[in-house]
C-alpha cells in the first residue's frame, strides 16, 4: 500500500459540492491534489503512471446512505479501475 502525505486543507470544491443535492466529489482540483499526493500510483497494487485513474472511496458512502463519506477528504484515494473494481466485487460478496 502507497503511503502517502494528505496535503491539507481539503480541494475548495469538496465542500462547495457537499452542499449540492447531486454534488461531485470528481471536481479537477480534488483529481490534481490526489495524482499529486498519490504520486500518481494506485494506493493498492502502487501501478504507476495510472492509464484509468479513478477515485476510491474507502468507507463506501452507499449511493448517498453516508453523504459525509462520498465528500471526506480522508476517505478519497487514488486507484486503479482494475484494483477499484476488485474491491468492489468483494464488498458486494460479503454479508453485512
Amino acid at each position: 500500500m502507497v503511503k502517502i502525505e494528505r496535503s491539507y486543507p481539503a480541494p475548495e470544491s469538496l465542500l462547495k459540492e457537499a452542499a449540492k443535492i447531486n454534488g461531485s466529489y470528481a471536481k479537477p482540483d480534488v483529481v490534481e491534489r490526489l495524482k499529486r499526493d498519490f504520486h500518481n500510483k494506485c494506493y493498492i497494487c502502487e501501478m504507476k503512471e495510472l492509464q484509468d485513474p479513478q477515485i476510491e472511496h474507502l468507507l463506501p458512502h452507499k449511493d448517498g446512505r453516508y453523504k459525509e463519506r462520498k465528500f471526506d477528504w480522508e476517505n478519497l484515494f487514488w486507484a486503479c479501475g482494475h484494483c477499484n473494481g476488485v474491491k468492489t466485487k468483494v464488498s458486494m460478496m460479503t454479508v453485512y
